[in-house]
């Protein structure tokens, strides 16, 4: 069966150990976290591949490794992960373990009575392109996409899991675990390697949009009127909203439904004229906030024409189509086979507003 997907791209913000209130990383960088993570998830029995511990950790998603694919040229890599539900939104599917720790086909539901061990919940696709520090998610119907998840699982696993050889860990009082890097002894009588100060693995990213050098975002700038803002506000406790919501305390509206006195979709416009800068950081935070589905969005309204320009059309996303062979998961060579088809076309935008930060030219 063909199954169209949609891919957005994410920048790596921050990857690597870092001392507090400091922003250069040291050591544990995109290539290498990642080249850890796939030798640790190798050969290891899937259900021990969540970092957290279910009863400890119940505000953590369950989240698995089911396969992690290495290009072995480019740096790239293709991660499979197993995000456990347990909701009724589509087919779940299940993966039923072995005695062994290794895995069966992925089930649905729906359509096998299975007595192993299984593990419910969805797969997640993703890319990572450490050349270009960049995450790309690929979600199709049957499939999940969680940043969040994506960003503590990878953070959970290198800080609580991996085996790091060349690190130290140090666990303190309070439970927090700090990794610490070998450096080069201050005096040539010292038997035991020194470590650096203490630092704590990080690992975040956000939604990529369309950078301030772009001809489209700049020509833009020009022509915004208003910015309008769709929200879905609370009739009752509007109250403890922040920003726009406020305008909306005791809000009424004549001639709609008495079924719901709960909620109501309000769109306000305002005018206004963004400045470049302005416009991207409304873009940035949109992306932030909201994940594209769904009444609310921001959008900017145009002269003349009146025209409403939407802030996710800047969101950096592609499409791609592949057979499933009728798998319920893809297999992880197959989707990067088809994203190598068009890797030079999915990464040109990126490599290219990258040179346009780094240097200021289009």
């Amino acid at each position: 069966m063909l199954h169209s997907g949609y891919i957005n791209f994410f920048d790596v913000s921050r990857c690597g150990l870092y001392r507090i209130t400091k922003n250069n990383p040291q050591g544990l960088d995109m290539a290498e976290t990642f080249a850890e993570l796939k030798k640790w998830v190798d050969g290891r029995s899937f259900d021990v591949t969540n970092p957290w511990d279910p009863k400890t950790h119940r505000n953590k998603t369950a989240c698995y490794a089911h396969k992690i694919y290495a290009h072995p040229t480019n740096g790239d890599y293709l991660l499979i992960l197993w995000k456990g539900e347990s909701d009724k939104q589509g087919p779940l599917y299940g993966i039923s373990i072995n005695p062994d720790g290794s895995v069966d086909k992925a089930i649905k539901q729906t359509q096998v009575n299975n007595k192993k061990p299984t593990i419910w919940g969805r797969p997640c696709y993703y890319w990572v392109i450490p050349e270009i520090n960049t995450v790309a998610s690929i979600k199709f119907d049957n499939s999940r996409c969680d940043a969040r998840m994506f960003q503590d699982w990878v953070s959970g696993c290198i800080t609580y899991k991996v085996p790091l050889p060349k690190y130290k860990r140090v666990e303190t009082e309070t439970g927090l675990v700090r990794i610490e890097f070998p450096i080069e002894a201050t005096s040539e009588t010292t038997e035991e390697p020194e470590y650096s100060p203490k630092h704590i693995y990080s690992f975040e990213m956000g939604l990529r949009n369309i950078s301030t050098g772009s001809a489209r975002l700049a020509e833009l700038s020009k022509k915004v009127t208003h910015i309008i803002r769709r929200e879905t506000v609370s009739i009752t406790n509007t109250d403890r909203r922040q920003g726009w919501h406020r305008l909306f305390k005791r809000f009424d509206v004549p001639y709609v439904s008495a079924d719901d006195q709960t909620k109501r979709r309000v769109e306000l416009r305002v005018e206004a004229r963004p400045t470049l800068e302005e416009i991207k950081a409304i873009i940035d935070q949109h992306s932030q906030d909201h994940d594209g589905k769904g009444w609310e969005d921001t959008g900017f309204v145009t002269d003349k024409s009146g025209q409403v320009v939407w802030a996710g059309t800047f969101r950096m996303t592609e499409n791609i189509s592949i057979d499933d062979n009728g798998d319920a998961i893809l297999e992880a060579e197959d989707l990067y086979r088809k994203i190598f088809e068009n890797r030079d076309r999915y990464i040109a935008p990126i490599i290219k507003d990258n040179l346009i930060e780094k240097t200021g030219t289009k």
